[in-house]
């Protein structure tokens, strides 16, 4: 009897505990919640709460993205090229077809070179046009002419007539720092008509890519590979990457339909800068016009002792390499210490250098391998274009 009246009364002050606990706490949860909650209208209604005037931003890379675009986008120019084009069919002479004028949109970006603000864009833009109309950001309109361009590179150079003093410019980046994965945005003129467009990817893969020449046929280039989408009108746009510096030209895409897939090339903008210095100062040019890749049939056809290297197909008569004996025939295996296996390593070794440069060729002849002394030089104007 003892315990059950204990136990009883334990029970009923455990009652009495959680009761005093329950009135507390609600009231303290009721003082709380009126002294936080904004007080209804005079007439009694219900609590309106004020409405959210912040907006969250989270940082991402889209803020760089917008940045970058914002630094390069005003040196992005638009480029309408007019060619003349000559009948050719003898039935479309026969019937009094004459000279058809055709135009090419394009684009380009604005750069800055020993003092001079220039157009940088691809050869397949404007190398053949007579006449070249330069768009600026804000929409004038500027005559061009094309003073210098390469067929093989796909890199031109116009030169503005008159052009602003406050001509905007793109900052030329470093295309060698790039890896895969970074993101990449390109910037241009799809279709003539969707002007500055601007589309964001990554880059999927570099270097030596199989890809279509300036006319069509399959050519191994250095190239930047992505996914940023690519179209007709984005040639000679610029590549750029996240800190607003451009790292490549836009100059073609792979597709089965004529529109992106999600595979687009770009000229690596270490490339290009070489090849300016040499389209404006027509060097260094040492003549060597054509290599092939080595390989075990080639080299057994030639007699060489290796299938390593670039076998030379042609020299120019009287140019820096001809004077120095390389021939026909010659497999190239280093110019100083870089090691030669296509045509763009020579291209990339020769344009390391300077004019009057002298570089030292390493070749195999037959059994033989020669060690022999080119003298970089000038190119004569009619060599290239």
């Amino acid at each position: 009897m003892h315990n059950n009246a204990s136990r009883s009364t334990t029970i009923i002050g455990t009652v009495l505990i959680a009761l005093v606990v329950g009135i507390v706490g609600g009231g303290v949860g009721a003082y709380l919640l009126l002294s936080v909650q904004p007080t209804g209208s005079a007439g009694g209604g219900p609590i309106s709460l004020p409405p959210r005037t912040q907006t969250v931003r989270v940082v991402t890379d889209e803020d760089a993205i917008v940045k970058s675009v914002a630094m390069v986008d005003p040196a992005v120019v638009k480029i309408v090229a007019t060619t003349v084009v000559e009948p050719t069919d003898p039935f479309e002479l026969w019937f009094g077809g004459g000279s058809r004028v055709q135009q090419g949109v394009g684009s380009g970006f604005v750069f800055e070179y020993e003092g001079r603000k220039l157009v940088l864009t691809n050869t397949h833009v404007v190398g053949d046009a007579q006449e070249i109309i330069v768009q600026l950001r804000s929409g004038e309109e500027l005559q061009g002419k094309a003073i210098a361009y390469d067929r093989a590179s796909d890199v031109a150079v116009v030169e503005i007539q008159d052009p602003p003093e406050d001509l905007a410019v793109a900052l030329l980046g470093d295309s060698d720092g790039l890896q895969i994965g970074e993101w990449v945005v390109a910037i241009g003129h799809p279709y003539a008509y969707f002007d500055h467009t601007v589309t964001v990817g990554v880059v999927s893969a570099q270097g030596p890519r199989q890809v279509g020449g300036a006319q069509g046929n399959q050519a191994t280039r250095n190239v930047i590979q992505t996914d940023a989408a690519i179209n007709q009108g984005n040639s000679g746009g610029p590549l750029i990457d996240l800190g607003g510096n451009v790292v490549g030209i836009n100059s073609m895409i792979y597709s089965p339909t004529g529109s992106t897939v999600g595979i687009g090339f770009a000229i690596p903008i270490n490339d290009a800068k070489q090849m300016v210095h040499f389209l404006i100062h027509g060097g260094p040019w040492v003549g060597i016009q054509r290599v092939l890749p080595n390989s075990a049939g080639l080299a057994n056809y030639l007699r060489l002792t290796t299938d390593k290297g670039a076998v030379i197909l042609s020299v120019v008569p009287d140019s820096p390499a001809a004077q120095a004996g390389l021939a026909q025939g010659d497999a190239i295996l280093r110019v100083g210490d870089a090691e030669i296996a296509t045509g763009e390593d020579l291209r990339r070794a020769i344009f390391s250098h300077k004019i009057d440069d002298t570089l030292t060729f390493t070749v195999q002849r037959g059994e033989e391998q020669l060690d022999l002394q080119v003298t970089a030089g000038r190119i004569p104007r009619n060599q290239y274009q």
